[in-house]
């Protein structure tokens, strides 16, 4: 029979392979993906160059000055943030309403806006297509950012109503007392103190917005006001793949969510932690 401190041992060892095999599914992939943008053709379809013995740049070259990649991480760089920054303030506005004013029906109101993220895109594909039309904004980034907004703001009212809801109303009345105007407390004290939270959110808003691809390759028709997602089918053909340029593009293409996620990590640990002990 084992006795406790070995069953404990035991257990730290499966927990730490568990956590190393789990580490190991989700960096591999991408680990992958950069081995093979620095291969030569010849090297991506030898199986015994799995880890290129000769490195090459000439796949990052092609991509960034030989196709219209960089044009079209322009136009999601744009698209992506002028759709996160309308969802933010937006987001923020409709929170601070729902949680600090009386407002009747105020969580019935909170739970239809998330019901409206029920529905799965492709079912909303047909009216979206159909007002577009109706509002000339076929082929244009104002119908695109709308279109973004509408699926990505539901979630981020209901997310920061969450952290909103756990600021004691007590803070912004003492600012208040101390000749804070409303507005002032709010950015002086509710604004600091949800600030992980609304940095979690705003992260949500941007990956929803750069990822996006079906209504990209739908509702845009012009090849220079494609996004990131839909370019890379640039480098498909209709009987080969060029992998080494599609990797080089997929690799580019995760430098702004690496970037956000570098420059919030301290905020985003904490606005995740606080959102899980929330009831």
């Amino acid at each position: 029979m084992l006795d406790k401190k070995q069953k404990q041992k035991i257990r730290k060892a499966v927990a730490y392979i568990f956590t190393v095999l789990m580490v190991f599914a989700a960096v591999a992939p991408f680990v992958y993906v950069v081995l093979t943008a620095m291969k030569t053709k010849e090297q991506i379809y030898d199986p015994n160059q799995i880890i290129p013995t000769y490195v090459t740049f000439e796949n990052f070259r092609h991509v960034i000055f030989e196709s219209n990649f960089v044009r079209y991480f322009m136009n999601s760089i744009f698209i992506t943030v002028v759709t996160t920054m309308i969802c933010m303030v937006l987001s923020v506005m409709a929170a601070y309403g729902l949680t600090r004013y009386r407002i009747l029906g105020a969580g019935k109101i909170k739970m239809a806006v998330l019901m409206t993220r029920m529905f799965p895109g492709i079912l909303l594909c047909i009216p979206y297509y159909i007002i577009m039309k109706h509002f000339q904004l076929i082929d244009s980034y104002t119908g695109l950012i709308l279109m973004y907004c509408s699926f990505t703001l539901p979630f981020a009212i209901w997310n920061t109503c969450a952290f909103f809801s756990t600021i004691p109303w007590e803070l912004e009345e003492s600012a208040m007392i101390d000749g804070c105007s409303r507005l002032r407390s709010f950015f002086s004290v509710i604004f600091y103190v949800a600030k992980p939270g609304l940095f979690v959110t705003a992260l949500f808003c941007f990956m929803s917005s750069w990822d996006e691809y079906m209504y990209a390759s739908i509702f845009i028709n012009t090849t220079l006001k494609k996004t990131i997602q839909v370019g890379m089918q640039d480098f498909i053909g209709q009987y080969s793949v060029d992998w080494g340029l599609l990797m080089s593009a997929v690799v580019i293409s995760l430098i702004p969510i690496l970037l956000f996620f570098a420059l919030v990590q301290k905020n985003l640990v904490e606005g995740l932690s606080a959102g899980a002990v929330k009831g």
